[in-house]
């Protein structure tokens, strides 16, 4: 009988500085939902990024190598495809990695053809990993959902993340003050995660 594998969740955030996170307790950001997975599953505390910016220490977040190794040093730099991953390491032991969200790992060109259009863009996934729902910069699988809601048709890229016009109290506060046009309920995260739990 073959033995059934226990599942994996494996979140990345971009951005995140390491000590806004309630379980660990930081005394303003509220997390509830990441608490409660740290509850049940594995929290490091003491994890930090091997270095920046974001693509590179998803390179070496999936490699386990230094930077100085792997060498894809800045966005867009290829990681060279001899090196192997946590997506191909826990395929090996029966594992379908599949991405839902957003990386950006240059894929190697050597082992591209010439027309292949990952070379046009740095928003590739590392070799091994399936895509489920990949919201590149132009969140398109979100806004299309957003639209079937009843969302102004006319959003894109840029516009699904306007605040809501004439907010009160927002003059003067900046871009951010404001919360978005849509709820909570309707953002891309609870999107990818309504997705990854179909």
């Amino acid at each position: 009988m073959r033995k059934k594998h226990k599942n994996i969740l494996f979140i990345t955030a971009d951005q995140w500085r390491g000590d806004c996170l309630g379980c660990i307790g930081h005394p303003v950001v509220k997390t509830p939902n990441l608490d409660q997975l740290a509850k049940q599953g594995v929290l490091f505390r003491k994890h930090y990024t091997q270095t920046v910016p974001c693509g590179p220490s998803r390179a070496s977040l999936f490699t386990g190598l230094y930077a100085m190794n792997h060498r894809s040093v800045n966005n867009g730099t290829p990681l060279n495809n001899r090196f192997t991953n946590i997506a191909r390491e826990v395929r090996k032991y029966g594992y379908d990695p599949t991405l839902f969200g957003y990386t950006d790992t240059s894929a190697d060109p050597r082992k591209l053809h010439q027309q292949d259009p990952l070379l046009r863009t740095y928003e590739g996934m590392i070799p091994g990993i399936s895509s489920g729902v990949t919201l590149t910069n132009n969140q398109l699988p979100w806004i299309a959902d957003l639209i079937t809601k009843g969302y102004d048709p006319t959003l894109n890229q840029c516009s699904v993340f306007d605040p809501i016009p004439n907010y009160p109290g927002a003059k003067g506060r900046g871009a951010t003050f404001a919360p978005p046009v849509y709820p909570d309920k309707d953002s891309n995260v609870a999107f990818l995660t309504d997705e990854l739990l179909k």
